[in-house]
């Protein structure tokens, strides 16, 4: 039974290059691969059908799959994550690095102007650069899984939050109200977040049934304080 436009699932995958995994969502394949990182929750991913939540032929792939169903799709690189180009690879003067504190070398990933690359050379001064994606050019294959369908709105509401607002899961409270969900957590938290906030509610009134989003910011008086200590400060600094 093929999945409708807006269910929520939760999908295990790992991703292979070569026959060898760089990406996986399944912590014993992390440890027997020797890519564990002790600083990940490893879990399921959250999906929604009919968005897009990895490339779009494995989001096609996922659609027709059911509970429990296991695919392997193969992307080339026209359908992951696109041919290498030329122009991407640039030099970089010496002297921004030094502007940034940082000292180049070839296998650096460096962040220069919202742009991430990897240094393939220094030399007279001038740092070479590459800012294709490090797997551009390259076939991939996604092995999925279908662990669960999310059904029941609190449910669902609570993935939507996982996905979006995975910095206040453990605390965000949701209920509802009519047509209307209410997620309320506290100010530290939700302040500041409005992009996460604006995806989160774009889904939610597509998965959910319900024709308005809310959220309550509650304000405490050790937020307060924080915040006001942190004016402080930028006051200070200003002034110096």
């Amino acid at each position: 039974m093929a999945f409708q436009e807006g269910d929520i699932v939760r999908v295990d995958y790992t991703v292979k290059r070569d026959g060898e995994v760089f990406e996986t969502t399944r912590e014993e394949v992390a440890v027997k691969e020797g890519i564990f990182d002790e600083k990940r929750k490893y879990a399921p991913a959250i999906a929604i059908i009919g968005e897009q939540n990895f490339f779009e032929k494995v989001d096609n792939e996922l659609r027709g799959m059911d509970v429990g169903q296991k695919r392997v799709v193969k992307l080339e690189p026209k359908d992951a994550f696109g041919e290498r180009k030329p122009e991407l690879i640039r030099m970089v003067a010496l002297k921004e690095f030094k502007r940034r504190n940082i000292v180049p070398f070839p296998g650096l990933v460096v962040d220069l102007n919202g742009l991430q690359g990897r240094v393939q050379s220094v030399s007279g001064g001038r740092v070479r650069v590459d800012f294709n994606h490090p797997l551009a050019g390259k076939a991939i294959e996604f092995e999925l899984e279908v662990v669960e369908k999310v059904d029941g709105k609190e449910r669902k509401a609570q993935a939507l939050i996982e996905r979006y607002l995975s910095f206040a899961k453990d605390e965000a409270k949701v209920s509802f109200e009519n047509d209307c969900l209410i997620v309320e957590g506290s100010a530290e938290k939700l302040l500041g977040s409005d992009a996460l906030r604006s995806n989160f509610a774009k889904s939610a009134l597509k998965c959910l049934p319900v024709k308005k989003v809310k959220f309550v910011e509650v304000f405490d008086k050790e937020f307060l304080d924080k915040q006001k200590e942190t004016e402080q400060k930028a006051k200070e600094n200003a002034e110096e």
